[in-house]
């Protein structure tokens, strides 16, 4: 028997030890990460398709190339904008997956729907805050902080004061879509997304072409596609709480002891529950412990971003604007990157409950590799027809090209490391490990992306380009990737409590 014979007979005795319910009874760990994983595929490619959307009607605006230029940066500078008042949200989002994971792994799951229902309220709250933080630092962050041409910050703050209503009704929906694909349900989200997605490019369509309406066409189909995918949400809930009571009704006390009653591969929706919606300060505190050093991360790693783009908006609009469609063009590589995280914090989490750390572990290993051998192959592509791909956003700008092709193929250096990286993240965050993850990315970011940068700016100002950004880029990402990798073979995210 070979060593790899050996190794594929403990996983599979591992598997049956570490049983998981549902979907994924009786599954092998490749067909268990690719049940989960396929729906937040297509999720993430609707994502991309709207959000490319978007960006397509803004520069499609006007025919003048550097107006394009303009409307490109505006529109992008928005992106970091919203990414502020979404931090509360991740928060959230991240602290229900890993206790709905965790809980469904260890069959307890009147605790796994509680923590839903308590995280969608959190995630109310959290969307009111956003909305309103949005709204009163737009001025500042866009005027202040960048250097962009005077249409362009227009383009940005009419954007903003009507797109930042969107937090009000996505806090709900980002934090019950986690729950969802905490608990294996990555279905319901996807249908959520898709109706997201799908409703925002029709509105933005008929308000900006129908309609007549400028920028405020694109905020509004955001806000309104939204708002009537929570609708949506909503009634699915509502739906598995009908079902469930009906089905409950005179068998079992709890939910527990009727999904004991039902056998071990039944796994329950998750459905919504009007007392469980009642602020309970203990969950609520389980989740933001969890989910916080995630949002304190993500803050961190904004004013980093913020930073970058301070220095990349002295380049000049045409700089500001390849950076945007540079990393729209990347975030077409992270659809399955994304895809295949999403199922290995959800498989991290549930083979943690069922008191399995060798499936958890090998099911980062597994991610990784099919995330660097997808993300790889992208990078690849991108290298070989990068004008193809910025054509779609920049085909009328010459300046939008030339600065966006070379950095398109730095991606041939960066896709590994960021598949990489970006792997054992997701995992160790599933794990409920957040603080560890946080400490790297301030350290790596901070002395690369900030530190280097810094000095960089301030001695060999005349050196600095877009290219030259994106490469130190890589640098950083590498390095993460080793400390991150060390952090995973220590195992300490194994025993983390959540």
């Amino acid at each position: 028997m070979s060593t790899g014979d050996g190794r594929e007979g403990k996983i599979r005795a591992a598997l049956a030890k570490g049983r998981l319910g549902g979907k994924l009874a009786g599954l092998s760990l490749p067909r268990q990460i690719i049940t989960i994983a396929l729906w937040p595929l297509l999720e993430q490619v609707m994502s991309f398709i709207c959000s490319s959307t978007s960006l397509i009607l803004a520069t499609g605006m006007s025919d003048d190339g550097v107006v394009k230029e303009q409307l490109a940066s505006g529109i992008g500078v928005t992106g970091y904008v919203m990414w502020l008042g979404f931090l509360m949200q991740g928060a959230v989002g991240m602290g229900a997956t890993a206790i709905v994971s965790r809980m469904t792994g260890a069959r307890r799951f009147e605790e796994a729907n509680y923590a839903a229902n308590q995280a969608a309220t959190l995630g109310f709250i959290a969307g009111l805050l956003s909305a309103g933080l949005m709204y009163v630092t737009a001025e500042f962050l866009v005027t202040d902080l960048l250097n962009l041409s005077d249409f362009a910050r227009e383009v940005a703050l009419r954007f903003m004061y009507t797109g930042c209503w969107v937090a009000v009704f996505s806090g709900v929906v980002f934090a019950v879509n986690a729950a969802l694909r905490g608990s294996g349900d990555t279905k319901t989200p996807f249908f959520i997304m898709l109706a997201v997605d799908g409703l925002n490019v029709v509105f933005s369509l008929a308000l900006v072409y129908g309609c007549g309406m400028f920028v405020e066409g694109l905020a509004w189909g955001m806000v309104l596609g939204m708002a009537v995918a929570s609708v949506i949400l909503l009634w699915i809930l509502v739906r598995h709480s009908l079902q469930m009571r009906s089905r409950m009704r005179g068998e079992a006390n709890s939910l527990d002891a009727y999904c004991a009653a039902q056998g071990e591969a039944y796994v329950p929706p998750l459905y919504l529950r009007l007392r469980d919606l009642r602020p309970g300060l203990g969950m609520m505190a389980r989740i933001l412990n969890i989910g916080l050093p995630q949002a304190v991360e993500v803050g961190g790693i904004w004013l980093i971003q913020i930073y970058v783009l301070h220095v990349i908006s002295r380049l000049g609009d045409a700089s500001v604007g390849a950076h945007t469609i540079a990393i729209r063009i990347e975030s077409l590589s992270f659809l399955p990157g994304f895809a295949i995280g999403v199922a290995g914090a959800a498989l991290v989490g549930q083979y943690l409950g069922s008191g399995s750390v060798r499936l958890a572990h090998e099911t980062v290993r597994r991610c990784v590799r099919y995330s660097v051998l997808f993300m790889g192959a992208m990078g690849v592509v991108f290298y070989l027809f990068p004008g193809f791909f910025v054509r779609i956003f920049a085909s009328d700008s010459p300046g939008l090209m030339t600065v966006a092709v070379p950095v398109v193929q730095v991606f041939l250096l960066a896709e590994p490391f960021y598949a990489a990286m970006l792997m054992i993240k997701m995992c160790l965050r599933g794990a409920g490990d957040t603080r560890r993850v946080t400490f790297v990315s301030y350290g790596c970011m901070g002395f690369f992306r900030v530190g280097c940068l810094f000095l960089w700016n301030l001695l060999w100002p005349e050196t600095l380009s877009l290219v030259a950004l994106w490469c130190l880029f890589v640098v950083d990402m590498a390095v993460e990737y080793l400390i991150l990798q060390r952090m995973l073979d220590g195992l300490v995210w194994a025993r983390r409590r959540v």
